[in-house]
């Protein structure tokens, strides 16, 4: 109104705002990035479930063959092989044949990094029948089993039950390397140990502590592999390793099971351990 004075802004208001989006703007770009990186993952988590089923589907009419798949070299049978299509919409784009295909050999260039660390980017894993199921209920030398018999002793031996594991690479920058890291501090032990409000830059032990980050990285080169239903588990030092690349390729596994009823005769040398 005329005469009446305009109100000033109280002094120190405007460093008072600076000093707050300083604090809030990094803590909401975090969070906005994880929520992208969350969902991605979830993408992934599903892709993942229909590659065991693609597997299984693809096992039961070819006698379980699952190639040479043992953890460590690249496996060309057709249970490893359906799995790979099905999560390579996860990878890059499948929105046309030309497109899948240059997915397809992209992932299979990418495939070539993870062998010299003893990992592949899809695993699949036959979990039953088992070897000893061959030697109670097989026939032909003890090789296969009849798909079709239905003796009760017989019949649970003609399931065949696979594991997927897909080492899924995280890309959303900055939560990438959050998200493996509080996973890798989960499986050393140092995750109850992370202190402090920042969430980028948590610190162990205390407020004033080292970099909870970095430490639990660290510690995460010498753990080896844990059990995660494989028979030669999940190699965590691979997956820190992966993540010291240039550039870094900073990976999760994502794991799904399936059991369908075998349409063909299960042979022995691809039957579980």
């Amino acid at each position: 109104m005329e005469g009446q004075k305009q109100r000033q802004p109280l002094a120190g208001q405007s460093g008072q705002a600076v000093v707050e989006g300083a604090i809030i703007i990094p803590a909401m770009l975090f969070l906005i990035l994880l929520s992208l990186q969350l969902t991605m993952m979830q993408q992934a988590r599903i892709a993942t479930e229909y590659a065991a089923f693609a597997a299984a589907r693809a096992g039961v009419v070819m006698n379980g063959n699952n190639g040479t798949s043992d953890g460590k070299s690249k496996s060309d049978g057709p249970m490893r092989d359906a799995a790979v299509w099905a999560v390579l919409p996860t990878f890059g784009r499948a929105d046309s044949i030309p497109a899948l295909l240059a997915t397809k050999v992209r992932f299979e260039a990418q495939d070539l990094v993870f062998k010299p660390f003893g990992v592949s980017q899809v695993r699949v894993a036959v979990l039953n029948p088992t070897t000893r199921d061959f030697a109670t209920q097989a026939h032909l030398n003890n090789k296969e089993i009849d798909f079709d018999d239905i003796r009760p002793a017989v019949a649970p031996t003609t399931l065949l039950s696979v594991q997927v594991r897909y080492l899924y690479e995280l890309r959303v920058p900055f939560a990438n390397k959050m998200i493996q890291s509080i996973w890798l501090a989960s499986k050393v032990g140092l995750l109850q140990a992370w202190r402090g409000h920042d969430l980028t830059g948590p610190r162990l032990g205390t407020n004033s502590g080292p970099d909870a980050v970095q430490v639990s990285r660290a510690a995460a080169l010498g753990l080896g592999s844990i059990p995660d239903g494989t028979p030669e588990g999940m190699n965590v030092t691979a997956i820190s390793l992966l993540g010291q690349l240039q550039p870094a390729k900073y990976v999760m596994p994502m794991n799904a099971w399936y059991t369908m009823r075998m349409q063909s005769n299960p042979f022995l040398q691809w039957a579980a351990p």
